[in-house]
């Protein structure tokens, strides 16, 4: 198991291994093999098996004292890389089964003195067992070839003594990404309905959500979710007594299910805020979102989206005048211009039962205890 923190650590000083570490092993590749190969640190880990899984390497063991080592790992595809470059290229892959002595004497001479190059970073204590082994992954390309193949270094941990570099100052700032743009849910309020007055709603009704406040909204972003405080729009404030629509019929005969009490929530469809209205948000500022008020608003229930229209304010809450009634089959809004049902048939309802889930009710009984 990795230990979590030992993690963290590593991923703050992977700057100090790749400032100490990459330029001593380009320098000695430089001068053992001439110019021509980029290295890249690609990662610093405690488990080996990781990193050379599938893999085939030519291992050189290197004693650093009576009880521990340092192994230099080269890929069946980096000797190729190499090889392929100092040798000169020719149709003859490299094969660690078959190995020339030349082949060998090459890649064991590269290894000994890589670590005899590195050795100055190592503190050794001639009698003590060292635990923990880092692996260091470096690919290796050459300018002959376009093949990126891996060489591992691995060194016993408290043997270096690896720092976390000071953070560069950044380049940018946060007010250069300002105007950028970001998709996000806006949320506007809740509020609780009986099954029988979902299945009626119709266009032009006025639906008030009363867990909500016309100064408030709650930003969905990712795994965020934030309450902020925004400028209300005058322009949609709707005044009490002459809201749309003619308000939902009396149910006083519906059966248990109709009476069943469901939340509602109201978003805006996915809308586009820039990073500076983000960072206001986070900051506790007050945001005006004109930009946003004329986008359509859905209204869902269970994730289901059962109407869509506009916003309006009244009494200081978020409310919606719908526009467009969802069928049973769909979750988009209906479209605007589906034909009304003739005056002498009966509306089809909208939704059936199965559209909602609630709650499953359970009777109990509960038996008094027997007097003795």
């Amino acid at each position: 198991m990795i230990n979590s923190v030992f993690f963290d650590e590593l991923y703050k000083q992977f700057a100090w291994f790749d400032s100490v570490f990459t330029p001593v092993v380009k320098n000695c590749s430089s001068e053992f093999f001439y110019d021509g190969f980029e290295y890249k640190l690609a990662s610093i880990s405690t488990n080996m098996n990781v990193l050379s899984q599938n893999e085939t390497f030519f291992v050189t063991k290197v004693k650093i004292n009576a009880k521990n080592d340092v192994y230099i790992r080269i890929s069946q595809d980096a000797i190729n890389v190499i090889l392929d470059k100092v040798l000169g290229k020719n149709n003859r892959r490299f094969d660690l089964s078959e190995v020339s002595e030349l082949e060998a004497r090459i890649i064991t001479s590269f290894n000994d003195f890589l670590y005899e190059t590195l050795a100055p970073n190592f503190t050794i204590e001639p009698h003590r067992r060292y635990n923990e082994i880092l692996h260091l992954t470096y690919f290796v390309k050459s300018e002959i070839s376009d093949t990126a193949a891996k060489f591992i270094i691995s060194v016993p941990k408290e043997i270096l003594n690896p720092q976390t570099l000071e953070a560069k100052e950044p380049r940018f700032e946060d007010k250069d990404f300002a105007n950028s743009l970001v998709d996000v849910n806006l949320v506007l309020g809740t509020t609780t309905f009986p099954v029988a007055d979902i299945k009626k709603l119709d266009v032009g009704d006025i639906v008030v959500f009363e867990n909500s406040s016309s100064s408030e909204m709650t930003l969905v972003c990712s795994n965020i979710v934030q309450k902020f405080q925004v400028k209300p729009n005058i322009k949609i404030i709707e005044p009490y007594d002459t809201g749309g629509g003619d308000g939902m019929e009396d149910n006083t005969n519906t059966n248990l299910w109709d009476s069943i009490q469901v939340d509602m929530s109201a978003e805006f469809d996915k809308v586009k805020v820039t990073l500076g209205e983000l960072k206001s948000i986070e900051e506790g500022l007050i945001v005006d979102l004109c930009s946003v008020y004329d986008n359509k608003v859905s209204l869902k229930v269970g994730g289901k989206v059962v109407a869509a229209g506009e916003l309006v304010i009244i009494n200081d809450r978020f409310g919606v005048r719908i526009e467009k009634v969802n069928d049973s089959s769909s979750s988009e809004p209906a479209d605007e211009h589906t034909e009304a049902a003739p005056d002498d048939e009966a509306p089809a309802e909208d939704f059936d039962y199965s559209d909602f889930e609630v709650e499953e009710l359970s009777l109990i009984h509960i038996s008094e205890p027997t007097r003795p």
